[in-house]
């Protein structure tokens, strides 16, 4: 029986090994690596991993790491890499814990990666881990530019926070050394750093409170009041994410921070500069991701920071294709989106008459964005009920002038894939909701529409006719809203899916 392919070649690997490292003995080396790269993909896979190591050690590979030579460190590198895959972390962490300080600490980045990789395995707190990584991962967020690098120490620094892992090995005192020198460099790797900081004080009021301590809060804080517009951008891209607990909301509300953001929106107002546009667009942003923070009052926090007369203004932009007047309709939906927001958003009552007027009056993709808008309220939940439920009634009432589900079966049947899932979006969100479940089963139109299947029609316009279909059949209420014939349709096209294809009855004819 002749000799598989990939034993010659691992055994070729292991002679150029033996052979002083000549230019001919690289370049060998990096073709037979290339060749054992192609062999593990094309596999058996096990039966060519278990050749390898029985031939060539891992520590034979974190050597060659070390060679004088790119394109053979990227080409053992990529081999490593496939070799590692069905490695543990505990046996990674057990077996090549030098190595992993080493390569977090290695000037080519493929090497880095390689490494980094290797801790998303570790998927819970109980893992075996040793606080000597901390700093080490740390410092591979260095770089004004991102690479595969920073990307990926950016993914494990907030993996493992999220898994707990931040106070006990992420934070000693070398760690925060390694913080503390980022955060005096340049904005990029700045911002690198705080992303990691949100992910450990979200889950942690404990994290909030070191860093808090160690001065690394303010520093974040500060960054507020830049004046370099993106450095601004960026941290108020980051507020939300912080205010996932009620103890660091509290200390950046103390800091004055909602109070200045909202005074940049009003100020902004006689400055038409393109720094000061982008800074409202990102302050509007802010405000309404801030309905979803789960450590405020959403009712308290709209209340004490009144923005929505700010959106409302914003909406009645003049302009139809205006960013500030599509961010504020997204920002309207976002808000609404949250029950106790929709409440604040229904007692204000500027900023949902504002998205009325102008969805009675738009077309194109402005209505589209409304659309979208009143489709975030309208789902604000998956069984919506009580107050929140009837300020969408009285919303729906005023869409159309009352005629807002006519306006909208007209709308989805002109075909444009666009309006059409914006349109069938809403419906999906009308049918989580008793009134609007009846409101569809009383229209003729769209209920024909819904049951009528066109596999012409875009994939995901099909994908959002089922989802309607789905929502109407799984309500409680649909029994009785229904005749037992559309009923029994309704519920055979759910069994059948987005995609049946009656079939068409084939016959053979045999000429004489």
């Amino acid at each position: 029986m002749s000799e598989k392919e990939y034993v010659k070649n691992i055994k070729l690997i292991c002679e150029l090994l033996q052979s002083d490292p000549t230019p001919g003995v690289i370049q060998g080396l990096r073709e037979a690596f290339e060749t054992l790269s192609k062999q593990l993909k094309a596999g058996p896979f096990l039966e060519v991993f278990e050749a390898t190591l029985s031939n060539i050690p891992f520590s034979a590979l974190f050597s060659l790491l070390a060679a004088p030579d790119n394109k053979l460190i990227v080409t053992v590198a990529e081999v490593t890499g496939q070799l590692l895959k069905p490695v543990t972390w505990p046996m990674v962490h057990q077996t090549f814990e030098e190595y992993i300080i080493q390569g977090l600490a290695h000037p080519h980045p493929v090497v880095k990666a390689l490494v980094l990789r290797q801790f998303l395995k570790c998927e819970q707190k109980a893992d075996p881990f040793s606080s000597q990584y901390g700093p080490h991962i740390w410092k591979c967020l260095e770089g004004r530019s991102e690479t595969d690098a920073t990307k990926l120490a950016k993914q494990v620094l907030t993996h493992l926070c999220d898994i707990g892992m931040a106070m006990d090995y992420l934070l000693s005192e070398e760690s925060v050394l390694a913080i503390k020198t980022l955060l005096a460099g340049n904005e990029s790797q700045r911002f690198r750093v705080y992303d990691v900081v949100a992910a450990a004080i979200k889950d942690s009021d404990s994290s909030f409170e070191f860093f808090r301590q160690e001065g690394i809060v303010d520093l974040l804080l500060k960054e507020g009041s830049a004046k370099d517009v993106l450095v601004a951008m960026n941290f108020y891209e980051l507020v939300p994410t912080l205010c996932e607990s009620s103890v660091p909301y509290e200390y950046i509300e103390a800091a004055g921070v909602f109070k200045n953001v909202l005074e940049q929106v009003h100020q902004a107002k006689t400055d038409d500069s393109v720094t000061s546009s982008l800074l409202r667009l990102s302050a509007l942003k802010l405000f309404s991701r801030m309905a979803d923070a789960k450590g405020i009052s959403p009712g308290r926090f709209y209340g004490k920071y009144a923005i929505a007369p700010e959106l409302a203004e914003l909406v009645l932009l003049p302009e139809p294709r205006s960013d500030l007047k599509i961010t504020a309709i997204t920002c309207v939906g976002t808000i609404g989106n949250n029950p106790e927001a929709l409440e604040y958003l229904a007692s204000e009552k500027t900023a949902l008459e504002a998205l009325v007027t102008v969805y009675n009056t738009s077309i194109g993709q402005l209505r589209v964005e409304c659309l979208q808008a009143i489709a975030c309220i309208f789902g604000y939940s998956a069984t919506p009920s009580g107050t929140a439920s009837q300020i969408c009634y009285e919303l729906y009432a005023k869409l159309d002038e009352g005629k807002f589900l006519v306006g909208l079966t007209k709308e989805i049947m002109k075909g444009f894939e666009e309006s059409c899932v914006a349109g069938l979006a809403v419906i999906q969100k009308l049918a989580l909701h008793a009134w609007g479940l009846h409101e569809i089963a009383s229209y003729q139109n769209i209920v024909n529409f819904l049951l009528m299947r066109d596999s012409s029609r875009a994939k995901v316009a099909q994908q959002w006719q089922f989802a309607v279909i789905e929502s109407i059949v799984k309500a409680p209420e649909a029994k009785s809203e229904f005749d037992d014939e559309t009923f029994a349709r309704l519920e055979r096209y759910a069994r059948e899916g987005p995609y049946y294809a009656v079939a068409t009855a084939r016959v053979a004819v045999e000429s004489s």
